[in-house]
């Protein structure tokens, strides 16, 4: 299974955005140095990462190299690149240089893929609709814990719903806000998710990511997967804040960590030569976002099939 971990935790991705967002979005002073974190809501944090989201429409990495080990086994690293786009258009394809190795991670609005190819595995080539991966009906192979618009939420490209029970907690040792919420997997059980912000501005110059990171913890609270942002890019958006003056800014991740606790499984993610928000023609979107033909491998639809001894 340690390629098929490859194959899913690729597609968590990890977070990003802001910078001097407490200043900017509520008119709070400069809070390094201070002693005391001031007080925010849950619907603060929520606008935050909203319009942080808005923000950012599209981007693609033309460099990124994917690391990952499990326990004390280390893996050969796979080069490759990745693009995304609002409202759910992924694309993770990277392959091995010494290695005959490669995984296609994708998704559009309909549907999501994996493909994964490594010289010890039988070529495993997958896919399912949204709805059916959300009603439990499509399970990925192993029963891992994977959400496909969990790669749009740790890009910084996905909004928040207002109404969701939402708290928030202030950590003055750590000088961070984490904003958390109940939720449930796809095949119906409870989690708990939470989104962590530094409190104190982010530090452009030292590539200081505002979110630092996304967890899934269970029902005991014991992290279930992390995403942490190690850095992440700072740049002007367009546009000046009516209250700053200053340009709106938005952040997109340059260096992810992903760790799986149970399976001892820990990814990194070194993103390169980043493109914001360039426009994507209607032939862009199909050549990047369509379910790929990949040469000697049939995709199996989830919904139809499983991978523990059964089929349906």
């Amino acid at each position: 299974m340690p390629a098929l971990r490859l194959l899913v935790v690729a597609g968590l991705l990890a977070p990003a955005l802001g910078c001097t967002w407490v200043r900017e979005q509520w008119g709070i002073g400069r809070l390094g140095g201070s002693p005391a974190i001031p007080k925010v809501t849950a619907d603060d944090l929520v606008a935050y990462l909203n319009n942080q989201a808005s923000r950012l429409q599209s981007i693609s990495y033309g460099d990124l190299t994917v690391s990952a080990r499990e326990g004390l086994v280390r893996y050969p690293n796979l080069r490759g690149n990745l693009s995304a786009a609002q409202p759910r258009y992924f694309r993770l394809v990277a392959k091995g240089g010494l290695v005959d190795a490669k995984i296609d991670l994708g998704s559009n609005p309909e549907q999501f893929w994996a493909y994964i190819a490594a010289p010890t595995l039988q070529p495993m080539y997958v896919f399912a609709s949204h709805s059916d991966f959300e009603s439990g009906k499509a399970r990925l192979p192993g029963n891992m814990p994977f959400e496909p618009d969990w790669v749009m939420q740790a890009l910084g490209m996905i909004s928040f719903p207002p109404n969701l029970p939402y708290t928030v907690r202030t950590d003055e040792k750590e000088r961070t806000y984490v904003l958390s919420w109940p939720s449930t997997t796809p095949g119906g059980i409870p989690v708990r998710k939470e989104i962590v912000f530094l409190a104190d501005d982010a530090d452009a110059a030292r590539n200081q990511a505002q979110v630092r990171r996304h967890l899934v913890r269970d029902a005991a609270g014991k992290p279930i997967c992390l995403a942490e942002i190690k850095a992440a890019r700072t740049i002007p958006v367009g546009g000046n804040d009516p209250k700053s003056g200053r340009p709106f800014v938005v952040q997109y991740p340059t260096e992810v960590d992903l760790r799986w606790e149970e399976q001892r499984f820990e990814m990194t993610l070194r993103l390169d030569a980043a493109r914001v928000n360039q426009q994507l023609t209607p032939e862009d979107t199909r050549r990047l976002f369509s379910l790929p033909n990949i040469g000697g491998a049939t995709p199996i639809n989830l919904a139809y099939a499983r991978f523990d001894g059964t089929g349906r």
